[in-house]
C-alpha cells in the first residue's frame, strides 16, 4: 500500500521566526515551541533518494575517508517541543582493504560553515589547531578503526526539525482507538530521509484492526511498526498520513519512537575540507550524514 497525501495541511500553529540561509531551510509549518526560542522548524510510490544523498565511492588511491556525522535527539508532546539537541563529530575512517602508508599520514584540515556549532572538543592525539578553523591531522600507521578527530554540539537556538510528526488520536464508542500521524520531512532535505521507522506503543490494545499503509503488529509488546525506505519532502498541504485503528481500550495515550537516516546532509551545515596535502591518501569528498537518536512523539489527550 502507498502513503496517501492528506487533502489539507497541518492545522495552523503559530509561525516561528525565520533563520539565516542554512543547509536546512526553515519549514513553513513549524511545531509550537515549549520554550521562548522560535523554532524553525493517495500518492504514488516514494521516489528513491536523489544522487545528492548517495555516498560517493572513494578514489582508488585513497586509504582514508573523512566523515561528518550528526545525531538529532528530540522529544515532542503533541505539537509541543520539549527537548531538542544535535551533536556531531568529524572522524576519519580507514578504508577496508586499502594499504596505509607505513609512516602514517599528516595533512591539513579546514572547517567551514561553523556558525551553528559550539562546544568543540578536539582529539589532541590526532588533531592540533592551527587557528582560524584550520587544523593539522596526524594519523598513526595502521589505523585499524574509525577515529574521532573532534566532537561538537549545535547551538541551542538552532533547531531545524528533520521529520515533523503531528499525532491525533481518539477513542471510539465501539471499543477501538484511532491514531493518525501527519508526517513531513524538512523541505530543505531535497534528497529526503531514508530508513524511516515509526514504532507506536499502544498500551492496552488487544490487536490492530486496520492500518494505512500496512503496518506490522507486535502483539507481545503492544506495538505497531511502520517502515518506509524513503520519504521525500512534499508540498505543505500534502503531508504523509499514517492511520491505525486499534482494538481494545488504550490505558495511556500512544507514544511514537521515530528513527531515520540521511546521507549527503547534516543539520548544522558544518563542512570539513582536507587540504591539498591530503592527496592521495585521503579522499577529497567528505561524507556527510545524520541520524535520529532518541526521537519520540507522545500523544496528548484524545481528540474530542
Amino acid at each position: 500500500p502507498r502513503l496517501r497525501p492528506l487533502d489539507k495541511g497541518f492545522p495552523s500553529p503559530s509561525v516561528g521566526g525565520a533563520a539565516s540561509a542554512t543547509p536546512l531551510a526553515p519549514p513553513s509549518l513549524p511545531l509550537r515551541a515549549a520554550s521562548t526560542t522560535a523554532l524553525h522548524g493517495g500518492g504514488r510510490s516514494h521516489a528513491a533518494p536523489s544522487p545528492r544523498a548517495a555516498l560517493q565511492a572513494p578514489p582508488a588511491g585513497a586509504c582514508y575517508q573523512l566523515q561528518v556525522i550528526e545525531r538529532v535527539d528530540a522529544r515532542f508532546e503533541g505539537r509541543e517541543m520539549r527537548q531538542f539537541a544535535t551533536a556531531g563529530e568529524v572522524r576519519v575512517l580507514p578504508l577496508s582493504g586499502r594499504p596505509q602508508p607505513p609512516g602514517g599520514v599528516s595533512f591539513s584540515l579546514a572547517l567551514g560553515s561553523a556558525d551553528k556549532v559550539t562546544a568543540v572538543r578536539e582529539n589532541g592525539t590526532l588533531l592540533q589547531s592551527a587557528g582560524g578553523g584550520s587544523y593539522k591531522v596526524k594519523l598513526p600507521p595502521s589505523l585499524g578503526a574509525p577515529a574521532s578527530l573532534l566532537k561538537y554540539s549545535a547551538v541551542q537556538s538552532w533547531r531545524p526539525i528533520p521529520l515533523k510528526v503531528v499525532p491525533e488520536w481518539r477513542s471510539g464508542a465501539d471499543g477501538t482507538a484511532r491514531l493518525q500521524l501527519l508526517v513531513a520531512p524538512h523541505p530543505g532535505l531535497k534528497g529526503g530521509l531514508q530508513n524511516v521507522s515509526l514504532v507506536v506503543s499502544a498500551a492496552g490494545a488487544t490487536g490492530l484492526a486496520s492500518s494505512e499503509p500496512a503496518a506490522e503488529w507486535l502483539g507481545s509488546t503492544q506495538q505497531l511498526r511502520w517502515r518506509e525506505a524513503a520519504l521525500r519532502p512534499r508540498p505543505p498541504s500534502q503531508p504523509y498520513r499514517f492511520v491505525a485503528v486499534f482494538s481494545g481500550v488504550l490505558s495511556a495515550p500512544p507514544t511514537v519512537q521515530v528513527s531515520f537516516s540521511c546521507d549527503g546532509d547534516n543539520p548544522t551545515g558544518l563542512r570539513a575540507t582536507p587540504g591539498a596535502d591530503a592527496t592521495p591518501s585521503v579522499a577529497a569528498a567528505v561524507q556527510r550524514r545524520f541520524v535520529a537518536g532518541q526521537y519520540s512523539v507522545a500523544c496528548d489527550g484524545p481528540a474530542a
